[in-house]
């Protein structure tokens, strides 16, 4: 942080401006295992790392997962760099207008991916730079959250022994609520994996399923109909990302609430989902979206329509937005031990729940420490 009076500081941050910009593509395997969500094994992971530095020589980290890591960070590097440097740190409004325009053309992808991981580093920057929490400075006042755990993935040779094991230990934890994969066996043994699920963590305990966009109109309705008896909190991506009139007839016809929305991008998207009354829980990911600044207007978006949101992965960064955005219901939670979140290695420490809820720590910008070595370790030569 600047150390100055309050009137010098005042003065001062209007000329605080982005001086370098770096970008590194990873990429970081699965420890031993191959991991199926849905219907797509992964073995390694892609990540976009942006470096943000202010002539103040603070610097800020936007991190975002994807496959294609290289191609978001070559926008990243020279499309979007650019546009940005000389800019002041605090213009985060012009400067996301700045650069979706000039990608918007492509925008749904790696463009507005890339875009994300800009605006994630600018937010940690500016933190940085006033000394707070990203959360208190989006003016949020509490720092718990709520989570639930994440997992229940299809792990190779894990059965329905492994799964009831797994969960266990989630509530063993403390958490109150869990979430589940389905959608790569048929919809009978899903069934018995629900039940399993079910059974393990008592009547008490909330349930959420995770399909990943398997199945059709009328399989997902044949579905939801069976896992009423098992009380399944919500039905997550039951169709897929582009059948909106689908989804649309699910949200009519169900009881169960439908949520949807990680892989959409930017408020235009989530304004069709809205608009066309496709969705009953909103998942809008920061590192798909388009980083803090969008991600702020999706959840203002969604309050508007009383839509309560419930965002997907990047604990890291959600649980400031979370904090900070009153229709908030759920922090989406890896434990280290899950296996799937490879990022765990990018960042030096953990975060850790209690009770089925997580102490943002007091920390400028989100917060995290990057692992250089990691860094060195996994980064893309190109």
């Amino acid at each position: 942080m600047i150390k100055m009076d309050q009137k010098t500081f005042n003065s001062k941050i209007q000329d605080i401006t982005i001086k370098k910009i770096d970008v590194i593509p990873l990429s970081i395997p699965l420890e031993n295992q191959t991991v199926t969500v849905s219907r797509r094994a992964l073995k390694t992971r892609g990540f976009a790392l942006v470096r943000i530095q202010s002539d103040e020589g603070l610097e800020g980290n936007g991190v975002v997962g994807i496959s294609n890591s290289l191609a978001v960070s070559a926008i990243a590097k020279h499309e979007l760099y650019p546009l940005l440097i000389g800019e002041n740190i605090f213009s985060y409004q012009s400067l996301w207008e700045k650069m979706y325009n000039e990608v918007y053309r492509d925008r749904k992808g790696a463009a507005i991916r890339a875009i994300s991981a800009v605006d994630i580093a600018l937010w940690d920057l500016i933190g940085k730079t006033l000394n707070l929490p990203l959360y208190k400075l989006l003016g949020g006042s509490d720092n718990k959250v709520k989570c639930y755990a994440s997992g229940g993935y299809y792990h190779v040779g894990k059965k329905l022994k492994g799964l009831s094991q797994e969960m266990d230990g989630y509530i063993s934890a403390g958490f109150k609520a869990v979430k589940m994969k389905i959608g790569k066996l048929s919809i009978e043994k899903d069934l018995e994996r629900i039940q399993t699920v079910r059974k393990t963590v008592g009547s008490e305990v909330i349930l959420m399923v995770d399909a990943n966009n398997a199945y059709t109109k009328s399989e997902a309705i044949k579905l939801a109909r069976k896992m009423e008896r098992h009380d399944v909190y919500w039905f997550e991506e039951p169709l897929h990302v582009e059948d909106i009139s689908g989804s649309a007839e699910l949200v009519r016809t169900l009881d169960v609430p439908i949520a949807a929305g990680e892989l959409e991008y930017t408020r235009y998207g989530f304004r069709e989902l809205i608009e066309n009354k496709a969705i009953d829980i909103i998942q809008p990911d920061v590192q798909t979206i388009g980083g803090v600044t969008e991600w702020l207007k999706v959840a203002a978006l969604g309050n508007t329509f009383s839509l309560p949101i419930a965002p997907h992965w990047a604990q890291e960064t959600h649980m400031h937005l979370v904090a900070a955005t009153p229709n908030s219901e759920w922090l989406e939670f890896f434990v280290p031990e899950n296996g799937i979140r490879t990022e765990d290695k990018i960042y030096k420490d953990n975060l850790t729940t209690k009770n089925s809820f997580l102490h943002i720590p007091n920390k400028p910008g989100i917060g995290y420490e990057i692992n250089e070595k990691a860094i060195q370790k996994y980064r893309i030569k190109y």
